[in-house]
């Protein structure tokens, strides 16, 4: 029997920027890379490059920016003894050997409960551009920091357009050209009501100073959930668009510098009529679009404490206009062994690997949504999976990492188990793989020749 791990928060996020200035606007989780570990041992510290503690509830990052490592935590293990009881941090660490370089902390939003959580800390995903990390706090700010520690600006969504996050903001923003795109997290209370209609779901800001330059409230009351998702970028059917997730179970591609909608697309169409009438049957988007080759790939999901349903995997063409749900389906995946997710799946070399809240690492052919094969990891996925070197890098919420083959092919590598859940999702700089668990940040290597690790 399979059961949820139940927390009060969690970061449904496209986790880690993988590169510099616009490293990955359509959010797949692919890397270029060598020589990554197949293997590795958290408690002698075999194939541990280094390892830095964090707070106890770790849900954002861990991101590469230049020379550091930038992951979202709580405050319960105090970098600085001045600052003390429950706040939201962004630390910073060096890439190369650990050490601590900074935070940003952010106080509790005074609702409690309804919209920050107790203890859970930064939950969005920082990304990086190249010469700013941008990130959602606690509070629902965007905020834009550079890479010495400090704020150069703040955009209060909650203060400024009376967003109502679903217990936390998380969104990773997604900054293209001259603007920044984010998710606001608006979203329902427990008990299915929607306290901010009016209140926009979609945002652009402006990238040098955050000024607002266009904003979308599409669902509005049609919200079914939180709103967690976060955007991606490119370019379909000779149009540049950005695509949002939405908390009513509809993708929605916009022009991105003007907000013009260009097409929305029902997630929720494939469930029979009785299943619609039932808020809890319905799905909502919390993963990260992946926009890839003008097809947008993405798992339906829910707030991980609502029930475990039955899942759809769904290939959408966005080069469509206006409602695409029946003309733009290129295929849609439902099974036994997918359930909901939460993770952003992976496209590469025609395969897409998707990771749900059942413990399923499903690999499918990005063509024809054809099943290749099913990975039991007997624990959900919070996390979505890492392709680099030619490895599938898998974590769940029980601390277990599989390392697969990267292939139509199942074959287990390796599979690990860390000290402490993972909630977040593994990135690498192209020789070393960045591991958060809930406690404790790791760069993982690969044995240097000869033995030894090679740093």
């Amino acid at each position: 029997m399979r059961f949820l791990l139940v927390v009060p928060l969690f970061a449904f996020v496209w986790a880690g920027a993988l590169a510099a200035d616009d490293p990955n606007p359509g959010r797949n989780r692919v890397a270029t890379a060598r020589n990554l570990p197949a293997t590795w041992d958290a408690a002698s510290g075999e194939g541990v490059l280094w390892s830095s503690e964090l707070g106890t509830v770790t849900y954002g990052g861990p991101t590469i920016a230049g020379d550091l490592i930038v992951v979202g935590t709580n405050n319960e293990r105090p970098r600085d003894p001045a600052v003390a009881g429950d706040r939201g941090v962004v630390m910073a660490f060096d890439r190369h050997d650990g050490s601590f370089r900074w935070q940003i902390v952010h106080e509790k939003l005074e609702v409690g409960d309804a919209n920050d959580w107790p203890l859970q800390g930064v939950c969005s995903t920082p990304s990086f551009d190249g010469e700013r990390l941008y990130y959602v706090s606690n509070r629902g700010e965007v905020v834009a920091a550079n890479l010495g520690g400090g704020v150069d600006w703040s955009f209060d969504m909650v203060g400024e357009w009376g967003v109502f996050p679903k217990h936390m903001a998380a969104s990773t923003p997604l900054a293209v050209g001259d603007l920044v795109f984010v998710s606001t997290s608006n979203g329902v209370t427990d008990d299915g009501r929607v306290p901010a209609p009016e209140a926009p779901s979609f945002a652009a800001l402006e990238r040098a100073t955050g000024r607002p330059v266009w904003r979308d409230g599409s669902p509005g009351a049609a919200l079914v959930d939180g709103q967690w998702g976060s955007p991606s970028h490119g370019s379909a059917g000779g149009r540049d668009q950005v695509v949002f997730p939405g908390g009513d179970g509809w993708l929605y591609g916009f022009e991105p510098g003007t907000g013009r909608a260009l097409w929305q697309f029902d997630g929720n169409s494939a469930l029979a009529a009785d299943e619609l009438d039932r808020s809890e049957a319905r799905h909502v988007f919390v993963a990260t679009p992946v926009l890839h080759d003008g097809t947008v790939y993405i798992a339906a999901g829910r707030d991980p404490e609502a029930s475990l349903r039955a899942g759809v995997l769904w290939a959408v063409d966005a080069a469509g206009s206006e409602d695409v749900t029946g003309s733009g389906v290129r295929w849609r995946f439902e099974g036994p062994d997918l359930g909901r997710a939460i993770a952003t799946v992976a496209v590469d070399g025609g395969i897409v690997y998707a990771a749900d809240l059942n413990g399923f690492l499903l690999a499918l052919d990005a063509g024809s949504g054809e099943k290749l094969w099913t990975y039991d990891a007997l624990a959900p996925f919070w996390s979505s999976p890492l392709v680099a070197d030619g490895k599938v890098y898998a974590a769940d919420t029980e601390g277990d990492v599989a390392v697969l083959t990267h292939g139509r092919t199942l074959e287990v590598l390796a599979e690990i188990p860390m000290p402490r859940a993972v909630y977040t999702s593994p990135s690498t700089d192209g020789s070393v793989v960045y591991l958060a668990t809930s406690e404790t940040l790791y760069a993982l290597v690969a044995p240097a020749p000869g033995g030894g690790a090679d740093g």
